[in-house]
């Protein structure tokens, strides 16, 4: 059983709040998602999805009204809704990044750029997630594919933590573990529907203004299944993830020894 999850990220670039979001789904899923996803573009002459470019009627959406707008992030939300297993949003605050920072790091230790914390807690709830579906847990082992923009500066903190984690399984990351790839969102229609979750989740905490308001009820209003969660980077947990690279560096965590 091949599963994927495609996240993007909102605010990492800066600002007083850091998002990442994106889905999970298995490739039946997939194949519905982009089919449905590729008519919807093309009926509205769409070919590269960023929300900040519909926020700003940019692009490929110069010259829209805020009715088509409305109704074609309405009718995206609602393909994902029908078509997807579920979605994870990583969220945080930057005076709780700043104060991960603070804490008294010894020169052995690494400190996780903003991106990397929040790849960490989606990865976290992706593997929740695959465990949480009865049909991909207690089918084939399951074997997860992760898909991030590629472009990002701190890219490699990400490469970076994906290695280890595979080293650390040795064998087992083979059965689980099916890769870590970068694309573009003009070659890949999933990093658009991560992109609009992101952006979604990143306006609602930093108490953003809507595109404008519908004259009729959304249709992903209807769909909408329940299936999104919201992953919170608090103090308490930043400290925890703090003390385990502490003994990662020491030498004392069983992941940082030699098997």
């Amino acid at each position: 059983m091949n599963l994927t999850a495609y996240f993007d990220e909102s605010g990492t670039h800066g600002g007083d709040l850091t998002v990442m979001a994106g889905f999970l789904g298995d490739a039946r899923q997939w194949r519905k998602f982009e089919k449905r996803a590729a008519k919807l573009f093309n009926r509205f002459g769409v070919n590269v999805f960023h929300c900040i470019d519909v926020k700003r009627s940019d692009k490929d959406f110069r010259g829209w009204s805020v009715d088509r707008k409305i109704t074609f992030i309405d009718e995206f939300h609602h393909i994902i809704n029908e078509t997807l297993e579920c979605g994870f949003a990583s969220v945080w605050r930057e005076e709780d990044y700043e104060y991960y920072l603070s804490l008294p790091w010894p020169n052995k230790a690494r400190r996780d750029s903003r991106y990397a914390l929040l790849y960490r807690a989606c990865m976290a709830a992706t593997i929740d997630g695959v465990l949480s579906v009865s049909r991909w847990s207690e089918g084939h082992e399951p074997r997860v594919n992760v898909v991030l923009e590629s472009g990002h500066r701190n890219a490699p903190d990400v490469m970076r933590l994906y290695d280890f984690f595979k080293k650390r399984l040795g064998d087992k990351s083979n059965k689980s573990l099916a890769g870590l790839t970068f694309e573009s969102k003009e070659h890949c229609l999933p990093l658009g529907a991560a992109d609009l979750f992101a952006y979604s989740v990143y306006g609602q905490e930093a108490g953003g203004k809507p595109i404008g308001q519908p004259k009729k009820p959304l249709k992903s209003d209807s769909s909408y299944a329940g299936n999104l969660y919201r992953i919170p980077l608090v103090r308490d947990t930043l400290l925890s993830l703090y003390e385990q690279g502490l003994k990662f560096a020491s030498g004392d965590h069983p992941m940082s020894r030699d098997h």
